[in-house]
């Protein structure tokens, strides 16, 4: 049997126990220990050193070896080895041993990866252009990127750079990693970007296969040394410093809309001045003045009433069960404003939204280049000091204001209202004396613009010092006020005051000034402004007018318009013969000329009609679109006559003279 089996070995090259059991049909036990006893001298063969059950040649094992050789030694690239075996027919547990001796021994060139069925073979030769073209590539960029080493065959990117580049310094991003020469690049930009106060954007010279977020992390890495370093828009390095000098452009801005919007909408930064470190504007009104104080000890003792009879004339105390009862309700919706107010002024009381800052910074000649993320996170990055400034100024101006409102503060505005009031009112006393002069019809014009113009300049003064004094918001300033606008502030006027001022703005719409002189009396009154309207004495009326005459001359000697000379000079006229001021709109203008004739010679009229007749027609031409250039040359030379003749003719004319 083992003569046989020696025999069937050397034919085959390895036999198993299992296929000898089956053959001589014995017992496993009796075949295996009767045949390895003979191995070795009648059987010619080896027992596997890892598997006992199994018989080789030393033949089979040496023409395997020269099989894995020349099947190994062809691959180029990195091959699966259970591919191999299975190609060639090798004995699967032989084939692993040998393989593993083989590529240890140094026969076979290359290296394995992994285990049994999934192992690889992967040649030096692979491995050796892999290395080359990686350091070629890294040498040459600075950089490797993951998936084109994945791509090469490499699955682990990180750990084989790690191998391959012990000494290099460099540092790992989400899709690359970067070496010392780009590192050394990034460091150098962002230091130039601190010494000048600019800003750095490392996009240009990195790599375009580096995303934001690999340039964001490589900033990080770079600013480490940089202490003042802030990254915007995960490509740009700049500093602290560049960020706030943008706040400089926005100064006069927020001063403005702090002043604009204190003044306007104050309720909006109550609250904040009560938390501030001052004084609020309640407290500084009760420290500041003792007139107030009086006023309110006058006022807790007009909550107490005198009765007679059966209490015998002792004070009695009326106490208002109507607030007792109220109370919850009116608690309750007094905290619902507060709250609505609280949660909407964070949205109110912001300096600009980001957005518009964005275009005011857009206008600055050093930021037209830059990119507009950059623009936008410089933008986002002022936002809330910008904010937080005007919030503070806005405070500063209501506290301010709350002085001006208490002791000498508010006696110097309530004089400087005093002066403003009594001046424009002087002015419409003095211009009526002058409308009544001229005939009724031309008297009306007269008075209806002089309520259109002066007195609703008076009425624009009063409605916007009641609206301060309430603590009302107002959108614009008194010189800008519209009718529209003006009556939409009267309609947030207390009840008590909101009436006369209403009968004050409808009588601007009258023909007779006698009503708008009786409201106003009424506003000025100590109920309301506590202002004391004087009519002025003779030598301050002499002094007005005199005054009035220099700054119509002023204004002559200035103008070059024919239309407005002529203006001034009629109007300046009739000052100077009838010693009276009057206020004219445009179209009355031929009606003063024709006033002025009974003091005019006959040529110096003819002059002034002419140079009407002049003025008229060139209107005409200019709505007609027509040459117009030899009316201009007329008026041209007549334009200096008019203005000798207003200016150096006297009261005496031949018709006085006569009179006297």
């Amino acid at each position: 049997m083992a003569e046989e089996v020696n025999d069937k070995l050397q034919d085959k090259g390895y036999l198993t126990m299992v296929d000898i059991t089956k053959q001589y049909d014995l017992p496993a036990d009796f075949v295996s220990s009767h045949i390895r006893e003979r191995i070795g001298k009648i059987i010619k063969g080896k027992l596997d050193s890892q598997d006992r059950d199994v018989i080789y040649t030393a033949a089979f094992v040496t023409r395997m070896k020269c099989q894995i050789r020349g099947a190994l030694s062809a691959v180029t690239r990195p091959t699966t080895v259970a591919v191999v075996m299975q190609r060639y027919g090798f004995q699967e547990r032989l084939f692993f041993s040998i393989l593993e001796e083989m590529v240890h021994t140094g026969q076979l060139k290359g290296s394995l990866v992994g285990r049994q069925e999934k192992m690889m073979y992967i040649p030096d030769i692979y491995t050796r252009a892999q290395n080359e073209w990686v350091d070629s590539f890294y040498r040459q960029n600075g950089y490797l990127e993951y998936d084109t080493l994945i791509r090469l065959g490499i699955s682990d990117p990180k750990t084989f750079i790690k191998k391959h580049f012990k000494s290099e310094p460099i540092v790992y991003l989400k899709r690359v990693c970067v070496g010392s020469g780009l590192i050394d690049q990034t460091e150098a930009s962002i230091e130039e970007a601190m010494s000048t106060d600019g800003y750095a954007d490392v996009t240009p010279f990195l790599p375009s296969i580096f995303s934001e977020e690999d340039c964001h992390l490589l900033l990080q890495e770079c600013v480490k040394k940089q202490t003042d370093a802030i990254i915007c828009c995960d490509t740009i390095v700049t500093s602290q410093k560049y960020i706030s000098k943008w706040k400089q452009p926005f100064a006069s801005l927020v001063q403005k809309k702090a002043e604009k919007d204190a003044r306007s909408n104050p309720q909006l930064f109550l609250g904040m001045e009560k938390k501030g470190g001052g004084a609020s504007k309640s407290s500084m009104l009760d420290d500041g003045s003792k007139e107030d104080r009086r006023d309110q000890r006058k006022k807790k003792q007009a909550g107490s009433t005198k009765s007679g009879g059966g209490t015998q004339g002792r004070e009695v105390k009326m106490k208002s069960t109507k607030k007792k009862y109220m109370k919850g309700k009116g608690d309750q919706g007094g905290d619902s404003d507060e709250e609505e107010v609280s949660k909407s002024r964070g949205a109110e009381i912001q300096f600009m939204s980001v957005e518009e800052m964005v275009e005011e910074l857009k206008q600055q000649p050093e930021l037209r280049d830059c990119p507009e993320d950059f623009i936008t996170e410089i933008a986002t990055q002022i936002h809330r000091p910008l904010s937080r400034e005007y919030q503070e100024k806005a405070v500063e101006v209501l506290r301010s204001t709350a002085v001006q409102g208490s002791g000498s503060g508010k006696r110097k505005t309530h004089s400087d209202l005093q002066e403003r009031l009594s001046g424009l009112w002087t002015n419409v006393l003095l211009f009526e004396k002058g409308a009544k002069l001229f005939p009724e019809e031309t008297e009306a014009i007269l008075t209806k613009h002089l309520l259109k113009t002066v007195c609703s300049d008076i009425t624009n003064i009063v409605v916007n010092v009641l609206g301060h004094e309430h603590m009302l918001s107002n959108s614009e300033e008194e010189e800008n006020f519209t009718p529209e606008s003006r009556l939409k502030m009267i309609g947030k006027l207390p009840e008590s005051v909101q009436q006369i001022v209403a009968k004050l703005n409808i009588s601007l719409n009258g023909k007779s000034l006698e009503d708008f002189y009786k409201q106003l009396e009424a506003l000025c009154g100590p109920q309301h402004l506590g202002i004391l309207l004087r009519k002025p004495d003779k030598r301050k009326e002499r002094q007005l007018i005199f005054n009035h005459r220099q700054a119509l001359l002023e204004q002559l000697s200035q103008e070059t318009d024919a239309a407005m000379l002529l203006h001034l000079s009629v109007v300046v006229l009739f000052q100077t013969f009838t010693s009276n001021i009057v206020h004219a709109p445009g179209k009355c203008v031929p009606q003063i000329i024709t006033f002025l004739k009974q003091y005019l010679p006959p040529e110096q009229h003819d002059l002034l009609t002419r140079m009407q007749d002049l003025v008229i027609q060139q209107m005409k031409l200019q709505s007609e679109d027509k040459d117009g250039s030899e009316v201009m040359a007329e008026m041209d030379k007549l334009k200096p006559q008019v203005v000798d003749m207003a200016t150096k003719t006297k009261k005496t004319s031949p018709k006085q003279e006569e009179e006297k």
